[in-house]
C-alpha cells in the first residue's frame, strides 16, 4: 500500500509541475538578477572615486512612464575615461558607450515608439574607467516591463533605492 500510495504521489507532483512551463520559463529569465555577483572576473577599484562614487541601479523598468526609464550607473558621468558594456545572456554585446549617461548614450537607447526592444530579463554590464586596473565593476540587472504579465519578486534588488516605480510596486 505505501508503494502504490507513494507512486500516486510521485505522479501528482510530476503532473502539476508540467502546467507551470510558462512561468518557470518567465522565472529563469530572471535568474541571477540583481546579484552582486561579479560576472566577469573580480572587480577592481583602485578609482579615486571623491568626485562621486560609481553605483549601479540593477532593476529598471523601461516602460517610457518617466521612471527608471534606463539603466542608471550614478556619478559614471563624473569620470571622462570610461567604457559601459551591456551584455545579453550569451555575452553577446548589446550596447557599448563611452560617455553613458549623456544623450543618447544610455541604455536602452530611446525608441520612436517608447517601446525597448529587449525582453524582460537579466542582463550583465561591465564598467571600466581608465583601465580593468584601474576600474572594473561587472555584474547583472534586470529589465522588467511587466509585459507579459507575470509575476516576479525582485528582493534580490533595492528597488526603492533610485526612487519610487509603481509598475514595481504593483507587485
Amino acid at each position: 500500500m505505501k508503494k502504490i500510495l507513494g507512486i500516486i504521489m510521485c505522479l501528482v507532483l510530476f503532473i502539476s509541475c508540467g502546467n507551470d512551463d510558462n512561468n518557470q520559463e518567465d522565472q529563469d529569465a530572471f535568474e541571477g538578477c540583481c546579484s552582486p555577483d561579479p560576472v566577469f572576473g573580480d572587480n577592481v577599484n583602485n578609482l579615486d572615486q571623491t568626485q562621486g562614487e560609481i553605483v549601479v541601479v540593477n532593476l529598471f523598468t523601461p516602460n517610457n512612464d518617466g521612471v527608471r526609464d534606463t539603466f542608471k550607473i550614478h556619478n559614471i558621468n563624473l569620470y571622462a575615461n570610461h567604457t559601459v558594456t551591456i551584455y545579453n545572456s550569451n555575452d553577446e554585446v548589446l550596447f557599448e558607450s563611452s560617455n553613458y549617461g549623456e544623450y543618447p548614450n544610455f541604455f536602452p537607447s530611446e525608441q520612436p515608439n517608447g517601446i525597448t526592444p529587449y525582453q524582460d530579463g537579466t542582463y550583465k554590464y561591465k564598467i571600466v574607467v581608465e583601465n580593468e586596473q584601474t576600474f572594473l565593476k561587472s555584474g547583472t540587472f534586470c529589465l522588467f516591463t511587466n509585459n507579459p504579465v507575470i509575476e516576479q519578486n525582485f528582493s534580490e534588488c533595492d528597488p526603492l533605492a533610485d526612487g519610487f516605480d509603481p509598475i514595481i510596486s504593483g507587485l
